[in-house]
């Protein structure tokens, strides 16, 4: 019985001994869980109240703000003016610097029913925002820039500096920098008074002519306001301007003007316009006259590009060599011969490569001389090498090579 009573007082010591482990145990986990439930709560709750503190005082920001703000005045399209053009020349008075010319569309109270008459202001003053200013008084609308798409610089102010001019119209939020810019010959004044015959709105033939999807004039390349800023601030790259001339009742777009960064410096010529275009955009439709023994023949380039590529030898002397590709068609045959061999069309080829790398050396020789950068050569270099150099002595002691690779693909129209 000793023994006995003995095992069952151990057996209830260990079930007593059990029950408290356990429960200390239950215990514990319900006091982790709860302080983990009010941990959570206050972590939460305070988050939420941050959130909502910040989300009222940015409705209030805004609430204040919008009392300050002025709303916006709507005017219908009868009482505004679009200007299309904005022409700069050279004051005809010696008391004025500039002549402002403002092209405006006359609105007939819809697009659908907007045609191509237009009227001209023009103003003498010694600032631009001088003479628009003025011109506010010479209509009865308000003068609205937002449809400005071609900006005009007369031949007598572009050999000067147009810094200033391309500042102030950079400055301006209600030009568009996508504007294109021109050299006017003789002035910006006589190239908006033309009027085209086929013109759908007044301002859009000058916009076409220098647009993509409208033309494929292989002497135009376009120069947009933001482009014409970038190329005047960069170190290695210059302007080039194309012209727009006008001579009696004719307007003629086929030749560049090229920029220091002092003003204008030189003029290309059509054909040396349409080789710098195949050296910096590229061309299409492009055309070369070449004389063989066979005869003469006119070369249509469908299609043709450049590259240029900076490489400095052992002496250390840097060269630029453009690699130039073209594809190209034989268009005319300007004596009674129809016909043309295999033979002929290699022959030919060989001598449109030998005729382009010749007037392309002959173009590149001429930038060179003036130390005038429009390909942007000095921009590359200095962009790729840690090393920049001094560019005037880059352009004059640079070493400048062509090669040239034609491929006639068919006789065009001569077979």
């Amino acid at each position: 019985m000793d023994r006995l009573s003995h095992r069952g007082h151990i057996l209830s010591n260990l079930s007593t001994i059990f029950r408290r482990i356990t429960f200390n145990k239950i215990f514990q986990l319900f006091f982790c869980i709860s302080n983990y439930s009010r941990f959570n709560y206050t972590f939460h709750f305070t988050i939420c109240i941050k959130k909502a503190t910040k989300l009222v005082h940015i409705f209030l920001f805004f609430m204040i703000v919008s009392v300050f703000l002025n709303g916006c005045s709507f005017k219908d399209i009868d009482k505004r003016a679009f200007v299309t053009s904005i022409g700069i020349d050279e004051s005809e008075s010696f008391e004025k610097k500039y002549k402002v010319t403002l092209k405006i569309s006359l609105s007939k109270g819809g697009p659908t029913t907007t045609g191509s008459d237009f009227t001209v202001l023009s103003y003498d003053a010694n600032s631009i925002s001088e003479a628009l200013t003025h011109m506010k008084s010479m209509t009865d609308k308000e003068l609205f820039y937002g449809q400005t798409s071609t900006i005009l610089i007369g031949e007598k102010i572009a050999i000067n500096d147009i810094r200033p001019i391309l500042n102030y119209f950079l400055k301006r939020p209600d030009i568009q920098r996508t504007s294109y810019l021109s050299v006017a010959v003789p002035t910006a004044n006589h190239v908006l008074q033309y009027k085209p015959k086929i013109e759908q709105v007044a301002g859009s033939y000058l916009f076409s002519i220098f647009e993509d999807s409208s033309t494929d004039s292989p002497y135009v390349e376009a120069l947009t306001l933001f482009d014409a800023h970038r190329r005047e601030t960069e170190d290695g790259i210059n302007i080039a301007m194309p012209i727009i001339e006008v001579e009696d009742t004719t307007i003629q777009v086929d030749k560049m003007a090229l920029f220091s960064k002092t003003g204008m410096e030189s003029k290309l010529n059509p054909k040396e316009s349409e080789l710098y275009r195949l050296l910096t955009k590229g061309v299409r439709n492009g055309s070369t006259q070449i004389e063989t023994k066979d005869g003469a023949f006119t070369i249509k380039i469908t299609k043709g590009n450049g590259r240029l590529k900076i490489n400095r030898g052992s002496d250390n002397m840097l060269s630029v060599i453009f690699n130039i590709k073209l594809r190209a068609t034989v268009e005319e045959k300007i004596d009674n011969q129809v016909s043309l061999s295999h033979h002929q069309i290699k022959n030919l080829q060989v001598e449109t490569e030998k005729k382009m790398k010749k007037e392309i050396n002959s173009l590149l020789d001429k930038i060179q001389k003036t130390q005038i950068d429009p390909i942007g050569i000095g921009l590359k270099f200095n962009a790729s090498n840690f090393d920049h150099k001094d560019l005037d002595d880059f352009y004059s002691n640079l070493n400048v090579k062509v090669n040239v690779k034609c491929r006639i693909v068919d006789a065009g129209i001569v077979e």
